[in-house]
């Protein structure tokens, strides 16, 4: 009997000794997430916007960021948000680890703003892994979700990890978003919402903040089935949606604020707050109109009545039922294209002469302050052009008080003050010196680095001299206008058919 127990004994903890490894390697495989692979399909872009001129006469554009996610290895095609690349003069896309300083470019196949995706086709993407197209549906409040981005544009290649807290909640656009508490900041709209198994359920899109800007843990993702239609139907040709010329015009009203208005029992409103002057509103709503059904929809606020808008087609015909100075009416109003709505900047170079893309000016020491500056003073950006290519921004001005008078001011001071050319630097003068140095190195195909001074004066106080902020080198390649267009800013680019990956377990 003692032998028996003691079999048994020795039995049990033997079997438990062998299954014990296989239990905690398998609780660790699971536990395991693979964070690189997600790293692998992830890339953070870099947009110059198009040059324009303020009210002040200056030239200036600003420098973007956001994130994206590599769908298609075959194409090269990266998927993100409409607001990470509008009004992007140049797209530039840097994969994971990249050393350059320079990203590698991207074309803008198609993108909406209504929904707010955009793709892209990079110009390479040899030995980049395509990201696994998931199912959102799927998703489920509790599920661990991962982000993978460039968070305030300086940060690439960022993991943060966190859960879903809401799988369908509105915002102002038409679509219901994902809502994770994983670190969401600027920088990273376009990235990719992960789950544990490294498989895209969502496009990170937008945060939650205070009003000093603070992240609060609340971040929002476009689920990435909404993102794949999106797609498919930018793949047809440009967006689409109706557009009743009222999304600015219009503020919420409560049930009970609605009541007042002798709306009936039950329902919302939104309250017409101008007057259309043109659109597809104008001469048939007016400012004060109480809208609180929308064909057989119950107004709720704002946001819903954009959507319900938003999902009809162009020249659809929609009832605004409302109340006007006190009576019930109905309004039929023939919806517009929202997409045709929108103002496309051109994507052609500036005129400009010479070699540099950028006006230039020596400054006479008879005009006050700006007469301490002894070298070329930059003055203008040509859209498109070598300089604006390399990242230089001009001088810029303000108008302010000084005294009783009303003077223009300058608020920060760019002079060229070298260049380094075929490895050695020369200090440049005047105009004539720095034309000299472009031609050449236009001449020997190589490029030029810029030494570039920068002055600054306090915005908030005019009374302050210019004192000198910092001296940073600009690399560009000097070329005339007709040279400084590529091939891949002239025109979009064209992508067919479904490349990129389903994750067979997550298809709907």
């Amino acid at each position: 009997m003692k032998t028996y127990n003691f079999n048994w004994t020795a039995k049990a903890f033997l079997l438990l000794a062998i299954l014990s490894p296989i239990a905690f390697y398998g609780y660790q495989q699971r536990a395991s997430v693979d964070t690189g692979a997600m790293l692998d399909v992830s890339v953070s872009i870099r947009t110059i916007s198009h040059v324009s001129t303020d009210k002040y006469g200056d030239s200036v554009w600003a420098p973007g960021s956001g994130s994206g996610f590599l769908v298609s290895a075959a194409t090269c095609e990266v998927w993100t948000n409409h607001h990470v690349i509008e009004n992007a003069a140049v797209i530039e896309v840097f994969p994971r680890d990249w050393k350059k300083s320079h990203g590698i470019i991207a074309k803008l196949v198609n993108s909406t703003p209504y929904i707010d995706v955009a793709i892209l086709q990079m110009e390479s993407c040899e030995g980049m892994s395509a990201a696994r197209i998931g199912n959102s549906q799927q998703a489920r409040v509790g599920n661990e979700t991962y982000v993978v981005c460039n968070p305030f544009g300086k940060n690439p290649d960022s993991v943060s990890r966190g859960i879903v807290s809401h799988t369908s909640r509105y915002l102002a656009g038409p679509a219901a978003y994902l809502q994770t508490d994983a670190a969401v900041n600027p920088g990273n709209s376009g990235g990719a919402l992960f789950n544990r198994d490294g498989v895209v359920i969502g496009m990170t899109t937008a945060i939650a903040a205070t009003r000093s800007g603070n992240n609060v843990g609340i971040g929002y993702a476009l689920p990435i089935n909404t993102v794949r239609d999106q797609v498919a139907a930018l793949r047809k040709g440009p967006p689409s949606w109706g557009d009743a010329g009222i999304n600015d015009i219009i503020a919420g009203l409560t049930v009970e604020e609605a009541a007042m208005f002798q709306v009936p029992d039950g329902y919302g409103a939104v309250n017409i707050t101008r007057t259309p002057e043109d659109g597809p509103s104008a001469s048939k709503l007016i400012a004060r109109d109480i809208v609180y059904k929308i064909n057989d929809d119950a107004v709720i606020n704002p946001s819903q009545v954009k959507r319900l808008i938003g999902s009809k087609k162009p020249n659809d015909v929609v009832d605004f039922s409302l109340i006007r100075d006190g009576s019930p009416q109905v309004v039929s109003v023939t919806l517009a294209d929202g997409w045709a709505q929108i103002q496309i900047p051109e994507e052609n170079a500036e005129d400009y002469t010479g070699l540099l893309g950028m006006g230039i000016e020596m400054w006479s020491e008879h005009e006050g302050e700006r007469g301490q500056f002894k070298s070329p003073v930059i003055t203008k950006i040509f859209g498109l052009g070598p300089a604006h290519l390399g990242y230089i921004t001009s001088s810029q001005s303000l108008v302010g008080m000084r005294g009783s008078m009303m003077t223009p001011v300058q608020i920060t001071v760019n002079a060229v003050t070298g260049v380094v050319i075929k490895g050695e630097y020369r200090p440049v003068a005047d105009i004539s010196t720095l034309d000299k140095f472009a031609s050449e190195a236009y001449d020997s195909k190589l490029p030029l680095l810029l030494e570039i001074e920068i002055w600054q004066r306090d915005p908030n106080n005019f009374f302050m001299p210019l004192e000198y902020s910092t001296t940073a080198f600009y690399k560009i390649m000097p070329s005339p206008r007709d040279d400084a267009v590529y091939e891949f800013f002239a025109s979009p680019a064209s992508i067919r058919g479904d490349d990129f990956e389903i994750e067979v377990l997550y298809q709907s």
